[in-house]
């Protein structure tokens, strides 16, 4: 799949879009699930299932090894970019995601670009243009009025407000995990194919999944909740359609492009989930939410014109 993106211009943008669009797909069928387990199993089999599906992927690509000569460093990166990006972020993403739900959840997420553009400019020297900054600004400004006035009912001040921390967290995590591994994807010098670079920080954030379990004694608890009505409709599609090929073309989308482009042109997963949800949910689609989503794509817009 990649290697089709590899033929076409501004092929980092392109990919950045189309994993929003593949991530708010899987955030309805995630919903779903987490109304039957808790967060950190799913997390923990959704990261046991993606890797499943990321080793023959591995190895039909001929990439099934590990990198000669990789720096002691370089893997302690990958390591911890597993450990902080896949078992903690993605953990804490499943709680506000069932404490919040898909819509006030995605708003919160907005915060995410705002994150890699902050750890861009300290940890990679990327200086966003002041265009970059107001096609960001009408990106996350649309993804807001897009995605106002749908609620959660029943949803408590203290349970709004620790969802949203915990989102907020998700996304910090998260942006940090992908920043500290774009260097070691760079198209220029030494570099990791993305695959090898997913299977790492896989294997790294269920490692951490596990020690865990293991420390918690709740490893075989865990594994026993397979036994039991485990909704595997909802987890297989959305494991394999966010975990895997997500996963695989949201790498791609920060190897190819500037990490403060690919964060606001993964923004617009916000934006595809309250559409999304309006199709096939039959939420209200009102006219702040189609105004929303005209400004939105004039951000998106805005940065495809100015790629070099």
């Amino acid at each position: 799949m990649i290697e089709i993106f590899e033929q076409l211009p501004a092929k980092g943008e392109l990919m950045s879009l189309a994993c929003a669009f593949l991530w708010s797909v899987s955030v309805m069928f995630f919903r779903k699930t987490g109304e039957h387990i808790n967060a950190f199993t799913l997390n923990f089999f959704k990261n046991t299932f993606v890797l499943l599906l990321f080793l023959p992927t591995a190895f039909f690509m001929g990439q099934l090894y590990l990198p000669e000569n990789l720096p002691s460093r370089d893997w302690y990166t990958l390591i911890v970019s597993g450990v902080i990006g896949i078992c903690l972020a993605d953990y804490l993403f499943f709680k506000a995601l069932n404490l919040l739900g898909a819509a006030r959840n995605a708003i919160v997420g907005c915060s995410y670009c705002l994150f890699v553009i902050l750890f861009s400019y300290f940890l990679l020297g990327e200086i966003p243009g002041w265009v970059h900054f107001l096609g960001a600004g009408l990106v996350v400004l649309g993804i807001v009025l897009a995605s106002m006035g749908t609620s959660v009912g029943g949803t408590s001040r203290t349970a709004l407000t620790l969802g949203i921390l915990w989102g907020v967290l998700s996304m910090a995590f998260t942006a940090l995990g992908v920043i500290l591994v774009k260097p070691l994807m760079a198209e220029t010098g030494p570099s990791m194919p993305v695959v090898q670079v997913a299977v790492v920080r896989l294997a790294a954030g269920l490692a951490g999944s596990l020690f865990y379990l293991c420390v918690s004694r709740k490893l075989v608890a865990t594994i026993g909740s397979l036994r039991k009505d485990f909704p595997w409709q909802p987890f297989l599609i959305a494991s394999f359609v966010g975990g895997y090929l997500a996963m695989f073309i949201w790498l791609g989308g920060y190897k190819y492009a500037d990490a403060s482009i690919a964060s606001v042109l993964n923004q617009t997963s916000t934006l595809f989930t309250v559409l999304l949800a309006a199709i096939f949910l039959n939420e209200r689609l009102t006219a702040g939410k189609c105004f929303g989503a005209l400004m939105a794509f004039a951000g998106v817009g805005m940065i495809f014109l100015l790629v070099p």
